[in-house]
């Protein structure tokens, strides 16, 4: 599902006094950006991280569920069920929709009833590449109290004037359940997980709202679920409520029913939730390292089962306690996660090593996961929620990803060249190169130059500058000598700038 966020929790109010707190606010102090190797940007460049003010998008409410997601035209859609923290109203359900460059929420924001009184939680944003936008939630019935099934799925969607049509239920669920995730198919069929409040290990699997569902027996009470599509395999990740130690499992779907589940092995879940989602180079799984350290670890999905979990490069002494794992087109996946009062924001350039930024959320976040949505440029939104001085506060702000840097070493004779560069895909940063050479006994280091695509270039790259999905060679030459005798050794690597949009 290239260019989506789908995942949980909180926010909104009236929608009159939602409309009249949707302007910017002052922007929080961002923290300098950590790299995998040190490539800081000149004074005056491009810079990761937040990249303009906060938004607020709802102030003094109760949140039940916010969400977000981008389409293939770099629109980004913002949904989330609230209502006032001093009114008896029922929930309602909000959108937000910011066009690219976009400071506030065009044309204002779109409210729908939730049709679940107080009860409507959950809420997912389902985006199309084509910008179908529908938004998903579960809620209580009056059949919730006298049978097994009662609970109901509800949908949303935005109208072409940017308005949402009126909430209708689609489809069953299990009784005062929860919605841990719904997700669109290849096919285009909305996915739904479900989890019982109690009884039998089980969760509730809607393959499409318009199919019947079926209940799958877990190995514990789960109280986190996602799932993502590979091709004609669905994967369903899962990690038991209340636990640490205790590791991730999944479960794979064929097209003939689901496998039983299998602990993915050296993890643990540790409170902070899994991450799952299917990049252009497959299903990837981000969790916690099995040791007291709680370093994030991410494992691919192959041939039926997932590869032994490799760190990240995260190694922040505040481990994360949220994850939102989300995929684009370009290729990465990127993630949020709370480090304390912070938010942590990784790019995964290759779907494994991060590099990293941090910003302060501005206050004590509140009830609800940080979200995440990016565009294959590395542009995107961070989504979260902090206590209010009454109630609760929902927040936006625009951000770009950090680049990741890697160093390329050739050698000559015993001489080394090294050259320190982007690693693909290159947002639109500014970044610093290198060059440096380690000399052999009785060698010496005469001079070095870098060149990209064969032509002389300093030590500034402006990823802005650069052709958006184009490809680049980066060399590192240096010259040694010893006597009268010189030895020459180029080190290259080849990067992308990010695609547009």
């Amino acid at each position: 599902m290239p260019a989506s966020s789908r995942r949980v929790l909180v926010a909104a109010t009236s929608a009159a006094s939602i409309l009249a707190l949707a302007g910017p606010v002052a922007a929080v102090s961002a923290a300098p950006a950590s790299r995998d190797a040190p490539a800081r940007p000149a004074a005056h460049a491009n810079r990761s991280g937040r990249t303009g003010p906060a938004i607020t998008l709802a102030s003094r409410v109760d949140l039940s569920g916010y969400d977000a997601a981008t389409d293939a035209a770099g629109t980004t859609f913002i949904g989330w069920i609230a209502n006032a923290e001093t009114a008896t109203s029922d929930r309602t359900i909000y959108l937000c929709t910011l066009p690219r460059g976009a400071a506030r929420c065009a044309g204002g924001i779109a409210a729908t009833k939730s049709l679940g009184g107080d009860s409507a939680a959950g809420l997912r944003v389902l985006a199309t590449p084509g910008g179908k936008v529908t938004l998903v939630w579960q809620h209580t019935t009056t059949a919730s109290e006298s049978g097994p099934n009662g609970d109901q799925i509800a949908t949303a969607t935005r109208q072409p004037d940017g308005s949402l049509s009126a909430a209708a239920d689609q489809a069953t669920a299990p009784s005062f359940g929860t919605l841990l995730d719904a997700a669109l198919s290849p096919q285009g069929d909305i996915w739904v997980i479900s989890a019982t409040e109690s009884g039998p290990n089980a969760l509730q699997i809607r393959p499409g709202l318009g199919h019947a569902a079926s209940n799958l027996t877990t190995p514990y009470a789960v109280n986190y679920a996602r799932i993502a599509f590979g091709g004609g395999t669905a994967v369903l990740g899962i990690q038991k409520g209340g636990a640490i130690t205790v590791p991730a499992s999944y479960a794979v779907n064929n097209g003939r029913g689901w496998s039983r589940f299998a602990a993915v092995a050296r993890t643990w879940t540790a409170g902070a939730g899994i991450g799952l989602v299917r990049t252009t180079s497959g299903i990837r799984l981000v969790a916690t390292v099995n040791n007291a350290d709680y370093w994030p670890v991410v494992s691919r999905f192959s041939g039926g089962s997932f590869s032994r979990p490799q760190l990240t490069g995260d190694r922040n002494n505040c481990a994360p306690a949220s994850h939102d794992l989300v995929a684009d087109a370009s290729g990465r996946s990127a993630d949020v996660s709370e480090e304390c009062e912070d938010l942590a924001v990784a790019n995964l350039t290759d779907t494994l090593h991060a590099a990293v930024f941090r910003f302060g959320s501005g206050g004590t976040l509140a009830d609800g996961t940080p979200q995440l949505t990016t565009r294959p440029s590395g542009r995107g939104w961070v989504i979260w929620s902090i206590q209010d001085k009454v109630a609760n506060k929902l927040l936006a702000v625009p951000v770009l990803l950090a680049a990741r840097m890697r160093t390329v070493t050739a050698s000559v004779g015993g001489n080394q060249a090294h050259v320190t560069g982007p690693a693909s895909c290159l947002p639109p940063e500014t970044v610093t190169l290198s060059v440096r050479g380690t000399a052999a006994r009785h060698w010496h280091v005469v001079s070095t130059a870098l060149l990209l695509s064969g032509k002389a270039h300093g030590r500034t790259l402006n990823g802005a500058a650069l052709t958006a999905g184009k490809s680049y060679t980066l060399s590192g030459r240096v010259t040694f000598a010893d006597g009268g005798t010189r030895r020459k050794a180029t080190a290259s690597l080849t990067f992308r700038a990010c695609p547009n949009p």
